[in-house]
């Protein structure tokens, strides 16, 4: 099988594709309304009920330029675009759903800890983007990946969608060191490739069935 094969199989990829739409429109309406940002993004203590969802979507922070909100928003996409696709090319919609439903809550729950612990009584802490959720599908991906290179040896090295992927891969390697993404955000990505294993030890077979 090539990785084409993957994402031109007849299963459809809306959820991962309206979750992309989602980070680019809340990140637009906080760049476009700066205020909205406290409003959206996660924080701690809860202030609105709907952060624990749109707080996944927004990217950036206020104090952050333009081009580096962009950065991170773009950075995210390339995550979750060619491998959440590509996982739920596999494993069907509904099943990309729950999985999806799975990685978010440990998303928010890893913020939610590392923001009791290092919150000064009085403050509040904010924090955003998908990074958790896209780190997850990263380590899945990248499980495909190795798959298909046991399938077929040095063919998957002449596919050009390999190396494309693992350019993603190997950024979202260096993104996991503490000095590039910061330690809270370390232990967000590294909480996310825990997740990602612990999926894979549960329920690999199904990947492994459909790679056969």
């Amino acid at each position: 099988m090539k990785i084409k094969d993957i994402y031109c199989n007849k299963n459809k990829s809306w959820v991962s594709l309206m979750i992309a739409l989602m980070c680019i429109v809340f990140t637009a309406i906080t760049l476009l309304i700066p205020n909205t940002y406290h409003a959206l993004a996660y924080a701690f203590p809860v202030q609105y009920p709907w952060q624990v969802c749109s707080g996944l979507f927004v990217h950036g922070t206020p104090e952050m330029p333009i081009g580096g909100t962009i950065g991170h928003l773009v950075f995210n996409l390339l995550l979750v675009l060619p491998f959440g696709v590509m996982i739920e090319k596999i494993i069907g919609s509904k099943k990309f759903a729950v999985l999806s439903s799975y990685i978010w809550i440990v998303n928010i729950v890893t913020f939610y800890a590392i923001a009791f612990v290092v919150t000064p009584n009085g403050e509040t802490a904010y924090g955003a983007g998908i990074s958790g959720v896209a780190f997850f599908y990263g380590i899945i991906g990248f499980y495909v990946l190795f798959r298909l290179f046991i399938q077929t040896r040095k063919l998957i090295f002449k596919q050009v969608s390999f190396y494309l992927l693992m350019n993603i891969v190997i950024a979202m390697i260096i993104m996991v060191n503490p000095i590039v993404a910061g330690v809270a955000s370390m232990i967000m990505h590294i909480t996310a490739i825990v997740a990602g294993v612990v999926y894979l030890w549960i329920d690999h077979k199904r990947i492994d069935n459909y790679l056969a």
